[in-house]
């Protein structure tokens, strides 16, 4: 079991108020807002948010999956998949005997999907299709993800000097990264959805979560030594939000 003081604490938005009594924490479409009197010093708020942590994201992770089942991914032909920031159609191509795989179109900004005739016969079929390219797409998207996230932070390591102890790829439902107590540093495979400069903003996050394990004024002033407009990129991830997700 992972110590508390272990556990990332999400980022927030400070409100404060000189009517505020008490400090309050909402969480609203998946995003953390703090109300909190005027006098109030950071530290105590600081303090309370990581006291609530394990709560903050238990709340961020149910509002992310209500997101995600009112537009459930069918994995049909033409539906829209994000590859590097760039926006791609399922191709589905169906040939004789043919082994489920997966090639990606660049040019044509198409992810083709090759499957069997054998299909194409009735409803059942159907539905077995849908869930043998939902398989096959995701391990695609995976290993995709292992090469990619591991080079870039191979490469930020080197340019930021900070060093993890290990990393891990993995899926979060909430959040596209952390970093724990032992500089282990996980990253979420569906940020190989986002672009490269995207993704170098998340590594660079929880790279600097190794020397700060908050986000205090001193973790973000290191975050924009390396990163000078992390705005920027949490814009994007915000603004295609509802595309980069898996059910």
């Amino acid at each position: 079991m992972q110590a508390k003081h272990s556990i990332q604490v999400p980022e927030y938005e400070l409100v404060r108020s000189a009517k505020r009594k008490t400090v309050s924490l909402q969480v609203k479409a998946s995003k953390v807002r703090v109300l909190a009197p005027a006098k109030v010093c950071q530290d105590e708020i600081t303090r309370l948010v990581s006291s609530k942590a394990e709560w903050l994201w238990r709340k961020i992770d149910e509002q992310q999956q209500l997101l995600s089942s009112k537009s459930e991914r069918q994995f049909c032909h033409d539906e829209l998949f994000y590859y590097l920031g760039t926006p791609y159609q399922l191709d589905i191509r169906f040939q004789e005997q043919c082994v489920t795989s997966i090639e990606l179109d660049a040019l044509a900004q198409k992810i083709i999907v090759n499957v069997a005739n054998s299909f194409l016969t009735d409803d059942f079929q159907q539905e077995k299709l849908q869930q043998q390219i939902k398989q096959k797409l995701q391990l695609w998207f995976i290993e995709q993800a292992n090469l990619v996230l591991t080079e870039r932070i191979v490469k930020l390591q080197q340019s930021t000097g900070i060093t993890m102890q290990s990393l891990k790829i993995r899926h979060y439902k909430s959040r596209w990264g952390s970093c724990d107590a032992k500089h282990r540093i996980n990253l979420n495979w569906l940020l190989i959805m986002a672009p490269v400069t995207v993704i170098d903003y998340v590594i660079i996050h929880e790279l600097c979560h190794i020397k700060h394990l908050n986000h205090s004024a001193k973790f973000w002033q290191l975050v924009k030594q390396f990163y000078p407009n992390p705005d920027s990129a949490k814009v994007w991830l915000t603004k295609h939000q509802a595309h980069l997700y898996w059910v």
